[in-house]
């Protein structure tokens, strides 16, 4: 009995050994860029309510030497009354991280989901802080699940894959 309790708390330290094996470390967190513009706040009508704001996302990654990358996320926000803009709202926060431990397979996980976690609270508070110094009313950004994101896309280019797998032969390739 003490010898099936020793070897599960000697199982319990490997498997708590390897989990500590994969770290992330934030180096840096930084604005890269941040733009706002408001084009013609005069023509606005007020009665006409809120504008509709769309939000898009954009990442740039780029590997700096094995174990260090810089991740840029991008935020802008556009809103619009009508056919009219009321504003677009541009900002790119980055980040130097340094990974250890992770596999190839797990990078692309870490990159995509990870990252954007640590940086986009920033870009959130960066937008808001700019929508109000120029004279509009933003709704609270709500967080953004990054993982939904990646697996979507992951399933997406997987259907991909398969469809062209299943594709014909053209006369090209005969």
């Amino acid at each position: 009995m003490a010898d099936e309790n020793q070897n599960a708390g000697a199982g319990a330290q490997a498997g708590n050994q390897q989990e500590q094996g994969a770290q992330m470390a934030v180096q840096h967190v930084f604005l890269k860029d941040a733009s706002f513009e408001a084009p013609s706040p005069t023509e606005l009508n007020q009665n006409d309510g809120q504008p509709d704001v769309n939000l898009n996302l954009s990442q740039r990654t780029n590997k700096i030497d094995e174990s260090r990358w810089e991740i840029i996320l991008t935020v802008t926000v556009t809103a619009k009354q009508g056919e009219k803009t009321a504003f677009i709202c541009e900002v790119q926060y980055g980040g130097l991280f340094q990974f250890g431990g992770f596999s190839e397979e797990q990078m692309p996980y870490v990159v995509n989901v990870l990252c954007p976690n640590v940086l986009y609270p920033y870009n959130r508070a960066q937008i808001s802080s700019m929508v109000g110094a120029g004279g509009f009313y933003l709704p609270p950004m709500q967080p953004i699940n990054f993982e939904a994101i990646f697996r979507q896309r992951m399933a997406e280019a997987q259907a991909q894959a398969a469809d062209q797998e299943g594709q014909p032969a053209t006369d090209q390739d005969q």
